[in-house]
């Protein structure tokens, strides 16, 4: 009976899989296809998406492959810009909110609730919320940073609540323990505190930067210019045929994403190891 129960879950655990990654599979295949036609059998395979030179492609008009791509090479920048600003902001932010929350305070449990209404509220409202209430306060121009306030306020409830899941709870003890023996407040957190706390600070930092870097809902209401890499992805493909380069720039975009999270387990997994 076991036996075969293990059997079924592992079974519908492999379709599940299967579903889920499937369009990420099919992504990347289509993004090696010649030409600019999307079309099933795929005759012939090769790397112009990724690495050709600007040119005429067939009826498509002038197309070159993702990396000599000025616009592409511009947004990705921008992107990785915004990613590193969001994580740079939200990791302090999350951290001294998590020290904060483990001590009894009036409003906590308030405070707590509204700062994970970020990943609560539908992308689209908040999006359009800002973009609302950017013009009633007068910010006519949008660019980069009109998004990052956004981007803060739906990244930091994630890593608040993956610091907090991971607090060693020992740690309150070891800190009074430095106080009795005479260390400073800022002691206390540099020798005691954050060495315990690095390993989720870490991680709260990439885990921002991956969600603001892949981020279009909220973005696509108050951006301004050519936009991010997701929002200019979106809006090329709402306004020509698709090809198999935005398929080439969607695998590209998957593995960063997939890279940067595979290092964040391995970074808190080692730090686990470590605490045990």
């Amino acid at each position: 009976m076991k036996d075969k129960a293990k059997a079924v879950l592992t079974a519908y655990t492999a379709i599940i899989i299967f579903i889920f990654y499937l369009p990420l599979i099919l992504v990347v295949i289509l993004s090696f296809k010649a030409g600019a036609k999307i079309s099933f059998p795929i005759d012939k395979f090769d790397l112009y998406w990724y690495f050709g030179e600007p040119g005429k492609i067939g009826t498509s008009g002038f197309a070159s492959g993702i990396f000599h791509d000025p616009y592409i090479a511009r947004v990705a920048r921008d992107s990785i810009l915004l990613g590193v600003v969001n994580g740079a902001i939200v990791m302090p932010l999350v951290l001294s909110a998590a020290l904060a929350f483990r001590h009894r305070f009036a409003g906590r449990d308030l405070i707590f609730y509204l700062l994970l209404m970020g990943f609560v509220i539908p992308a689209v409202i908040l999006g359009l919320g800002a973009n609302l209430f950017y013009k009633a306060i007068g910010i006519k121009e949008y660019s980069l940073w009109t998004v990052l306030p956004l981007h803060i306020v739906y990244t930091l409830p994630f890593g608040l609540i993956i610091t907090m899941a991971r607090f060693d709870p020992m740690m309150v003890e070891y800190e009074n323990a430095a106080r009795t023996l005479g260390a400073s407040a800022w002691n206390v957190f540099k020798k005691i505190t954050f060495p315990l706390i690095r390993t989720e600070a870490i991680s709260v930092f990439f885990f921002a930067f991956t969600l603001s870097f892949s981020e279009l809902l909220r973005a696509a209401f108050v951006v301004g210019g050519i936009g991010t890499l997701s929002t200019y992805i979106y809006n090329q493909m709402s306004v020509t045929a698709p090809t198999p380069k935005w398929f080439a720039m969607g695998s590209v975009t998957t593995a960063i994403s997939l890279i940067i999270l595979l290092s964040l387990a391995y970074i808190m997994s080692r730090g686990q190891r470590r605490a045990i």
